[in-house]
């Protein structure tokens, strides 16, 4: 999207270290640099090893929109808050050596812009999902341990529908992923987005809550416009808990009969839970998988809570003297950043790696997927390959 903004007159290059190295024998005359919490810390070194050799360095994103003066240590210039609005005048001031220390970006509103994203600028076989499409920023609801609202704001903003559907048709591909923190977030808004694309023949995934269950009108459209996939964070199956993380909106009371209404459409729910909420004891791991086991969940991430700068969990556990570190690198829902008040730092790993294999267990598999269905092969295919790294995962959450 950035890239799209940028002037013809700048030859642009995007890197991903996810997938390509960088090659730093290269010294072009600026880099923006973007990256999340959890790897932030590289993000700095690689701003300093360019800022070393000349080439002015920006940096911006949700971690350094909440911790601006740490950011600024390692950058030219920092970009706060969305770059559209602004992007084009840090540039500007760049080409004429008038480069400010700070930028604030305001709401980029409407999300307009058709023809603004660069996909040929990124190479599509390196992704399993290369297509995103972001519909909406913002959200009215705030989490305690989320940094949507903080960042994007507390109303949702969309893109024209009509601009959305054009974005679709110009994609070569049957399948896209929408990156919208709640797709249908906006009932009216989907409703219509989802009308529009019925008819294109496109295969999507999404983001989305519980509530999609209580309209039968809104799911239809859903999978009539392509639905195959629902990524839900379903987060806890404790009310109590829902309630100390301000969600009490997913109505956890009806989980087993929302999932059976959602699947009942053909569409796969993949559950997101996290561990170490405030009313989580040891029997929590056990709890959860038997959950979504017992709700045949075609996949499910586990997930340790992480308490992001920004949130109101971040200041809330630094108040009360509850963080354990500040290296950011550990900041990535896989490790224990805070002293859990009923929970070992060991008990959570152990429990978090347990859910893990016990989840993408055969016998588990077998319980949940197993059973006369169209899209068998997809997801015995993503279970299976999960079962197969279990070993990998365990690696990484002990390191």
């Amino acid at each position: 999207m950035i890239a799209g903004l940028t002037p013809d007159n700048f030859d642009i290059k995007i890197i991903d270290e996810n997938v390509q190295d960088i090659d730093f024998s290269e010294t072009p005359d600026i880099v923006g640099i973007t990256g999340m919490t959890a790897v932030i810390n590289r993000a700095y070194e690689i701003a300093d090893i360019y800022r070393q050799k000349g080439t002015k360095v920006i940096l911006g994103g949700i971690h350094v929109s909440m911790l601006p003066d740490e950011a600024s240590q390692h950058a030219d210039a920092i970009v706060v808050g969305e770059a559209e609005n602004i992007w084009q005048t840090v540039l500007s001031d760049f080409a004429n050596q008038q480069l400010k220390r700070s930028y604030k970006g305001t709401m980029y509103e409407p999300l307009n812009g058709n023809g603004m994203v660069s996909r040929s600028l990124i190479n599509k076989k390196a992704y399993s999902m290369p297509n995103p499409i972001m519909t909406s920023r913002g959200c009215p609801h705030n989490c305690s341990y989320c940094s949507v609202t903080q960042f994007y704001g507390y109303r949702f903003r969309h893109r024209p529908i009509d601009d959305i559907i054009t974005e679709i048709k110009n994609i070569d591909d049957k399948w896209i992923a929408f990156v919208d923190d709640n797709i249908y977030g906006d009932i009216k808004h989907s409703k219509e987005l989802f009308k529009k694309m019925k008819g294109l023949h496109v295969k999507w995934v999404g983001q989305g809550d519980m509530r999609i269950a209580r309209n039968p009108e809104l799911l239809e459209l859903a999978r009539g416009s392509g639905c195959e996939w629902l990524f839900m964070g379903i987060e806890t199956i404790s009310i109590e808990n829902l309630k100390s993380i301000h969600k009490s909106f997913n109505m956890g009371d009806k989980y087993t009969e929302a999932i059976a209404k959602i699947k009942s459409t053909g569409i796969k729910v993949f559950g997101s839970f996290i561990f170490g909420l405030e009313n989580d004891d040891e029997s929590v791991f056990e709890r959860t998988v038997k959950f979504g086991i017992d709700n045949k969940l075609d996949g499910a991430n586990f997930y340790i809570l992480t308490p992001f700068p920004g949130t109101e969990l971040f200041t809330q556990m630094e108040k009360e003297g509850l963080l354990l570190h500040k290296d950011w690198s550990k900041y990535d829902a896989n490790h224990v950043v805070f002293k859990h008040k009923k929970l070992t730092s060991e008990q959570l790993v152990d429990g978090l790696v347990y859910a893990y294999k016990e989840f993408y267990s055969i016998p588990s598999i077998i319980k949940r997927v197993l059973y006369p269905r169209k899209d068998l092969l997809q997801v015995l295919t993503l279970n299976i390959m999960r079962h197969f790294s279990t070993k990998r995962f365990e690696r990484g959450v002990r390191n």
